[in-house]
């Protein structure tokens, strides 16, 4: 437990230094998760052995950064997709010896589940290159990381009856109950610290629907968390990596993430969380 919590503190740390040097260089936080997809991709499909097959791993990992990176271009998308799915299956026709459809399925659906996930949180905070955009990038980080560890430690100290057993053994009903009330207690929290310390009233956080997103997104967060368990299950892992002592790979870490931030980015367009009450840039 020591080990995952003084990892957690680093990587919060490490996050928050990233966080301030892209208020000054906004380029730095596109590159930075542009890479962070790329890596968490790279351990998808390394949990299949995809990883030393580079026919498949280099359009994967190409089309993932450089979508991330180049996200608001709107010909790049179209282009960028019809290539990669070409390179796919022209991989699987010189290949076909040693490359299957279901490995081609298995790498299209990572590929596609790490980009969207990245690429909502990059488009958060492109979408206003702001302290606000800041704002979304801490929210679509903070409700399932907190929902995670509100989980493992009511479920530590609390945990009976099993949630997913077949899935997640270790993952218990009162530890997801537990997740979700932290999940959307710390994004509350979130809403307060911007709007108090770094909003300067230019803005308003509305708290009603940040609740609401808070707890929407904790319960997202359990289902990509299983989905991802389901993945490493199905490949016979344990974890996605062991970049990050005492919680696995960098996926491991930013599963639950890829399915909270695309619904945060459809929240936002539908019902926007902040209010601007005069045009700032910060």
């Amino acid at each position: 437990m020591k080990t995952r919590i003084l990892s957690a503190i680093v990587g919060i740390a490490f996050a928050i230094g990233l966080l301030i040097l892209g208020s000054y260089f906004s380029i730095v936080i596109d590159l930075s998760l542009s890479l962070i997809a790329s890596m968490c991709l790279f351990e998808g499909l390394s949990a299949k052995g995809l990883n030393k097959k580079f026919s498949i791993v280099i359009p994967c990992v190409a089309f993932t950064f450089l979508m991330c990176m180049f996200y608001s271009i709107d010909f790049v998308a179209p282009i960028l997709t019809f290539v990669f799915i070409v390179a796919l299956f022209l991989a699987m026709i010189f290949n076909h010896e040693h490359l299957e459809f279901p490995d081609l399925a298995f790498a299209f659906t990572m590929t596609a589940l790490c980009t969207l996930g990245f690429w909502s949180v990059i488009a958060l905070y492109n979408d206003w290159k702001s302290v606000v955009g800041i704002f979304y990038v801490v929210t679509a980080l903070a409700t399932p990381w907190f929902a995670d560890g509100g989980a493992y430690f009511g479920g530590t100290f609390m945990g009976k009856k099993k949630l997913c057993p077949k899935i997640s053994p270790k993952k218990t009903v009162e530890g997801a109950v537990s997740g979700v009330i932290i999940g959307m207690l710390m994004t509350l929290v979130v809403g307060v610290v911007f709007e108090n310390f770094f909003f300067f009233d230019s803005c308003y956080v509305n708290y009603i629907l940040l609740a609401v997103f808070g707890l929407i997104g904790a319960l997202v967060s359990i289902v990509g968390d299983l989905s991802f368990s389901l993945i490493k299950r199905s490949c016979s892992i344990k974890d996605y990596g062991s970049l990050i002592p005492g919680h696995g790979g960098m996926l491991d870490r930013f599963d639950s993430v890829i399915f909270t931030a695309p619904l945060l980015l459809i929240f936002n367009m539908i019902l926007p969380i902040i209010e601007i009450i005069d045009s700032f840039n910060a």
